[in-house]
């Protein structure tokens, strides 16, 4: 066994030991099996094939710890600059921070509540959900976060709402303390059916000390259920990040989950949803813009358990710098699922030699009357269009942000709630080069 790995197992058993006598059973054993999986699977390698273009070995190899108490770092300003008006809860450092959450503006069918909460008042709801898609057996990082379950939030939305704003669930990393700071929330989200509702995941921090994200969210949609997730990594340049998004969707339900990754020294998304009712759809959205030597990691997986279900994915990536970024998009379609759409696009920018990206879009198809497509494409900016702008009088570096610009703003653009996509825009446009949205760009 690693030095790493017993790091993380004797956290997570101390962990386990300080809240046992606060702790329900259920919860209890629930963690415990988290732990046990850890230990069992051990942290992933390059040579496992879903982790070959990743070494999570700068994170293993440091002694990240969840912390002890909330920070003292003064984070309002910083929450004001990210958030938009509406219901949130804010955590920083993994610690629920309740001066800087309001739950005003909350739609009456909708209810938002810490993690620690749900545990008491909702025991039964939460039980029945948590883990039932996200599973440690499944997965390392699933696992550890199971094995520290304790912060995060449950949200569910009553059958037939429809909320007129998004919930916001921020994460933040305060970049003080001495030790770096492990996180660990779970997010949790029950729609009923014939509701609607948006939900709007920031992780950010400021510059400091390294911090390790470790994230979890798992979705249920009841019959025609829709829900619209957007999530947006802006993390400081010492920060890691691990995430996966697990959904299940029923008949008729619709997803529509939309990912930027833009921050982070190592980041990796995954995307998991199952369609376990017919005429269901999914859309899948992704845009990961690295520089210096940052390492953005994208995954995605699509199971089209069930006949008449729709799924569409557009993932985009700009590299600059040293930077590396990889795709790896998986759709089944299983042998009864009949009459399955689906389509699958991965295309990458470099603006650099140094930059680099591995993709790999797959398609398992076991049955015979579907339409499924993929594709995927490397290249960089069009010498012909830069030749037209520069033909125009435009210089050559804003001709190479305007056409950038262009490319990432597809993704953009698909965000359907306007004061957030402007704030999406602004975030995109200070990662791309040039620092800002070209002059006269809508």
């Amino acid at each position: 066994m690693s030095a790493g790995l017993q790091h993380y197992l004797d956290v997570a058993q101390r962990f386990q030991a300080e809240r046992a006598a606060e702790t329900p059973l259920w919860l209890r054993s629930f963690r415990e099996h988290g732990l046990a999986q850890l230990s069992r699977q051990g942290f992933p390698t390059p040579r496992n094939e879903d982790w070959k273009y990743t070494d999570v070995a700068p994170i293993v190899s440091r002694p990240f710890a969840p912390t002890g108490a909330g920070t003292k770092v003064d984070l309002k300003a910083r929450v004001e600059q990210l958030t938009l008006p509406g219901p949130r809860l804010v955590f920083v450092d993994g610690r629920l921070s309740p001066e800087l959450c309001s739950l005003e503006g909350l739609f009456p069918g909708v209810t938002v509540k810490p993690l620690r909460d749900a545990v008491r008042e909702d025991a039964e709801a939460l039980e029945a959900v948590l883990g039932r898609r996200a599973r440690a057996e499944a997965h390392p990082f699933v696992a550890l976060n199971a094995a520290l379950l304790e912060e995060g939030a449950f949200v569910q939305v009553r059958p037939g709402a429809v909320a007129p704003s998004p919930v916001q669930l921020v994460f933040l990393s305060s970049g003080a303390g001495a030790v770096p700071v492990l996180a660990s929330p779970r997010v949790v989200v029950v729609a009923g059916a014939s509701s609607e509702a948006a939900l709007v995941e920031l992780y950010a921090g400021v510059e400091g000390g390294a911090s390790f994200t470790n994230a979890v969210t798992e979705v249920v949609l009841g019959e025609n259920a829709r829900l619209h997730h957007y999530k947006l990594q802006v993390e400081p340049d010492a920060a890691f990040h691990v995430a996966s998004f697990h959904a299940e969707q029923a008949r008729d339900s619709r997803l529509a989950s939309h990912t930027f990754a833009l921050g982070a020294a190592l980041a990796r998304n995954e995307v998991h949803s199952v369609f376990a009712g017919e005429g269901g759809e999914c859309v899948l959205n992704g845009l990961y813009v690295g520089r210096g030597s940052q390492h953005l990691d994208n995954r995605t997986d699509l199971d089209h358990a069930v006949p008449r279900c729709t799924s569409r994915e557009l993932y985009k990536g700009v590299l600059d710098g040293k930077s590396r970024g990889t795709f790896h998009g998986r759709v089944l379609v299983r042998p009864d699922a009949q009459h399955t759409d689906s389509s699958q696009t991965n295309r990458n920018l470099l603006l650099s030699e140094g930059a680099l990206v591995d993709t790999r879009p797959q398609l398992e198809i076991l049955a015979d009357d579907v339409k499924c497509a993929h594709g995927a494409a490397v290249g960089r900016l069009d010498e012909q269009a830069l030749f037209y702008l520069r033909a125009r009088g435009i210089p050559r570096a804003q001709a190479e942000q305007l056409l950038t610009y262009a490319f990432a703003s597809e993704l953009v653009g698909a965000v359907t709630l306007e004061p957030l996509r402007a704030r999406v825009e602004q975030l995109v446009a200070g990662r791309l080069p040039g620092g800002a949205r070209p002059e006269g760009v809508a």
